[in-house]
C-alpha cells in the first residue's frame, strides 16, 4: 500500500470528507460505514506488494480515522445552545462584514470565550471596540435553500446569535487586541496610501476585501488573490526566510503572527499548518510530501472545526493545493497550475457561484507571478510610509502604478476572452476526474488500474457531492 509510504492521512482525510458529504443522507452510518470503506478503498487502490509493518500502518490509520468521525459526529448532532439572557457582558468586536444587501453582521467575543454574532442595520460598531451588553440569544435557522446558518457560522467559532438591547451598549476604553491593531492598520492604509494600494494591502495583511475590488477580480477570474491563503502565506515566508534564514523557529512565528493578524481564515490555516509540517522536516532532516502536508491540514483543520467542511474556501483551497502537489517538478509544472487548479475546482465553483470567466485561465498563467511582485513592493513602500519615512507619500504611486497596470491589463483580456461556462455535468466529471488521475499518477499506478480508479472514483464522488 504505497499511500501508507507516500502519504498515510490521504486516505484518512478522503475517508472524513466522504463522511462529512454523506452525513446529511445516511447520518451516523456516514461515519461507520462509508468511512471506513473509503478508507480502505484508497489504500488498496495503491496495492502493489506487501510493505514491512503495512498492516501496523493500516490498523493506526483505522483507528485515527474512527476516532476523527466520532469528534465529526459528536459536533453535527450536538444540540444547539438553549436561547439564554446575556447581561452586562463585556466584549470584543472581532468582525464586521456585509450580510445582505443593507445589514451587517458583527461577530463579538465575549471575555468568557463565548463568540456570538449579531445583526445591524448599519455598520454601528468597528473592529476592536471593547463594549459592555445585555441580550438574548437565539438559535440559527435550519438550512434553507442550500444555505445552512449554523454551519456557515460555526465554521467560524460562532455558537449562535444575539438580539442586543441596544440601550445597554456601553463603549468602554480601547485595549490593544488583534482586531484592534487590524482596525488601526486598516485604517492607516486608507488614510496614508492610495486608494488602490489601500484596498490591496487591506485584503493582503488584514483579510478585509473592498466590494468594488471584489467585483473586479471576479470579473477577470482572480478573486482568490485576495482572499488570505497559500499565495500570501508563500510570500511572507519567502521574505522572511531572505532575511532571517532558515531559523525555523523565528519563521514559524512569523508564519503563525500573520496568518492570526490576518484573521486566520481555513485557505491560510491550511497553507499555515502545510508550511508548519515542511519547517518541522526540514529541521528534522526529513523529506517534504507535499500531498501528505495537505491532507495533515485537512485533517487538522476538521478536527478543530468540523463544519470547517461546509467552507467554500476550504473546499477550494485544499481541492488547489492537493492537485498542485501532485504535480512533478519540471519546468513547464508552473504553466499547469493555471488550468489544473481551474479544472478541479470547477465542480465547486460553478455550482457555489455559477458560471466561470475563461479569462481566469489567461490571467492566471502569470498574475501569481505579478502580484507576488506586486504585493512585496506595495507592502515594504507602505509599511515604510506607515513608519513615517520621509518622502513616501509620493513614492506610493509606484505600487498603485502597478496596480493600476493590473487592471489595463486584465480588462483587456476580459474583453477579449468574453466567454463563461456554467454547471455542466460533463466538465464537472471530468474535473473530478482529472484531481483522481494526478493523485493516481502521483503515486506511479500503472495506466490500466488509474483508468479504473478515476472512473470509479469519479462515479462514487458524484454520488455522494452531487
Amino acid at each position: 500500500m504505497e499511500t501508507l509510504r507516500t502519504a498515510p492521512m490521504l486516505p484518512v482525510f478522503t475517508a472524513l470528507v466522504c463522511g462529512c458529504a454523506a452525513f446529511d443522507r445516511l447520518g451516523i452510518l456516514a461515519f461507520i460505514v462509508i468511512a471506513p470503506v473509503v478508507y480502505a478503498a484508497v489504500n488498496f487502490s495503491t496495492y502493489e506488494q506487501e510493505l514491512p509493518n503495512q498492516w501496523h500502518a493500516f490498523t493506526l490509520g483505522l483507528i485515527v480515522c474512527a476516532l476523527c468521525s466520532w469528534r465529526m459526529y459528536h459536533v453535527f448532532t450536538l444540540p444547539q445552545p438553549s436561547p439564554a439572557a446575556i447581561t452586562n457582558e463585556s466584549a470584543t468586536v472581532s468582525s464586521v462584514r456585509n450580510w445582505g444587501k443593507y445589514n451587517y453582521a458583527t461577530t463579538i467575543d465575549l471575555d468568557n470565550g463565548q463568540r456570538y454574532v449579531t445583526l445591524t442595520r448599519f455598520a454601528e460598531m468597528m473592529t476592536g471596540d471593547r463594549l459592555t451588553l445585555s441580550g438574548i440569544t437565539r438559535n440559527f435557522r435550519p438550512g434553507n435553500r442550500g444555505f445552512d446558518e449554523r454551519r456557515f457560522w460555526g465554521a467560524k467559532g460562532v455558537t449562535s446569535w444575539i438580539n442586543l438591547d441596544n440601550s445597554s451598549v456601553k463603549e468602554l476604553p480601547p485595549t490593544l487586541s488583534i482586531p484592534r491593531l487590524r482596525y488601526i492598520i486598516s485604517r492607516k492604509l486608507t488614510i496614508y496610501t492610495p486608494k488602490r494600494t489601500a484596498a490591496y494591502l487591506k485584503a493582503a495583511w488584514t483579510g478585509e476585501r473592498d466590494e468594488q475590488l471584489n467585483s473586479q477580480h471576479r470579473k477577470w477570474g482572480t478573486v482568490h488573490l485576495l482572499a488570505i491563503s497559500g499565495f500570501h502565506v508563500g510570500i511572507v515566508i519567502l521574505c522572511a526566510g531572505l532575511v532571517f534564514g532558515d531559523n525555523a523557529l523565528l519563521l514559524s512565528l512569523i508564519l503563525w503572527a500573520y496568518i492570526f493578524f490576518s484573521g486566520a481564515a481555513s485557505s491560510a490555516l491550511r497553507a499555515g499548518i502545510m508550511f508548519q509540517v515542511g519547517l518541522i522536516a526540514r529541521s528534522l532532516g526529513r523529506t517534504v510530501k507535499a500531498v501528505n502536508s495537505v491532507c495533515v491540514a485537512g485533517v487538522i483543520i476538521l478536527m478543530y472545526s468540523p463544519f470547517m467542511f461546509w467552507d467554500i474556501g476550504f473546499r477550494l483551497s485544499v481541492l488547489c493545493a492537493l492537485a498542485i502537489s501532485t504535480l512533478p517538478v519540471r519546468w513547464y509544472s508552473g504553466l499547469l497550475i493555471s488550468p489544473l487548479a481551474s479544472l478541479v475546482t470547477f465542480p465547486q465553483v460553478s455550482y457555489t457561484f455559477g458560471n466561470i470567466v475563461l479569462v481566469g485561465l489567461v490571467c492566471n498563467l502569470f498574475a501569481p507571478v505579478y502580484f507576488t511582485f506586486a504585493f512585496t513592493i506595495a507592502s515594504v513602500l507602505a509599511a515604510l510610509r506607515l513608519l513615517g519615512v520621509p518622502m513616501m507619500g509620493e513614492i506610493m504611486c509606484i505600487p498603485e502604478g502597478i496596480f493600476l497596470l493590473w487592471e489595463k491589463m486584465a480588462d483587456f483580456l476580459a474583453e477579449s476572452v468574453p466567454y463563461t461556462v456554467g454547471w455542466n455535468y460533463l466538465v464537472a466529471w471530468i474535473g473530478t476526474g482529472t484531481l483522481i488521475a494526478c493523485v493516481c499518477r502521483y503515486f506511479d499506478i500503472a495506466p490500466v488500474r488509474m483508468i479504473v480508479i478515476t472512473i470509479a472514483g469519479s462515479f462514487a464522488a458524484f454520488m455522494l457531492f452531487v
